[in-house]
């Protein structure tokens, strides 16, 4: 319950700086991609042989037209399996495993206060954007182990888990209300249960996934038009 709180106290601290700037519009997007998990099972490199489809819901703040705040729901599957590394194919453990994600992210949009003028006016804007927060992943691997004698073999792991994710993107304006782009953010969890694979594994090694999709995007902005000169 400790650590609930924590986690829950970071993300009050990460908001805080967003809110020193003027209000200014909502965005909602949706980003179909995949999920390719990193951890016991694989050694070293990703291997794209565990590539899985996922899906990532959206809903920003922008602040100023720069900065925001996004709330993510993140949805799909993750996979490893020891066969695809000669090193570790005699362990021969293997898991699939659903997860979600729900995360709460500051955004900085490099050029975004150059698609809203004071006096209402609109640019159409093409702009990179980075990305940071905190996360809690609900993760639950079916698990078979390759040896009888496993020692993580009747362990009962967590399912939560926290993590810290980051990334990239970049995007462009179809029109005032319409937004595509693409996007590549990394999940570092801490914790090494995501794969159900630990004392048998790498146990000073945390787990990660990462996710990268397309995004599309509808901004729900008023325009604000400043009173005519006399």
């Amino acid at each position: 319950m400790k650590s609930m709180y924590k986690f829950i106290a970071g993300l009050v601290f990460l908001a805080i700086p967003f809110f020193g700037f003027s209000q200014n519009y909502w965005e909602v997007s949706i980003s179909p991609g995949a999920l390719v998990y990193y951890g016991d099972l694989t050694v070293p490199a990703v291997t794209f042989k565990e590539t899985n489809l996922a899906g990532q819901l959206s809903i920003k703040r922008y602040f100023g037209g720069e900065n925001a705040l996004r709330f993510n729901v993140l949805h799909g599957t993750i996979s490893g399996d020891d066969k695809n590394y000669e090193r570790i194919s005699v362990r021969g453990n293997r898991f699939v495993g659903r997860l979600t994600e729900f995360s709460l992210m500051g955004e900085i949009d490099l050029r975004g206060r150059q698609r809203f003028t004071k006096r209402g006016g609109y640019h159409k804007t093409s702009s990179p954007y980075v990305m940071f927060g905190l996360s809690g992943i609900h993760c639950k691997p079916d698990v078979v182990y390759g040896q009888p004698d496993s020692k993580d073999k009747g362990i009962d792991y967590p399912d939560w888990h926290f993590g810290m994710p980051f990334g990239a993107g970049f995007k462009f304006d179809a029109n005032e209300r319409l937004v595509f782009g693409i996007e590549l953010g990394i999940r570092l969890t801490l914790s090494d249960y995501l794969d159900g694979t630990m004392f048998s594994g790498n146990s000073f090694k945390n787990d990660a996934f990462v996710f990268g999709g397309i995004t599309a995007a509808y901004r729900f902005q008023k325009r604000q038009f400043s009173p005519s000169k006399a």
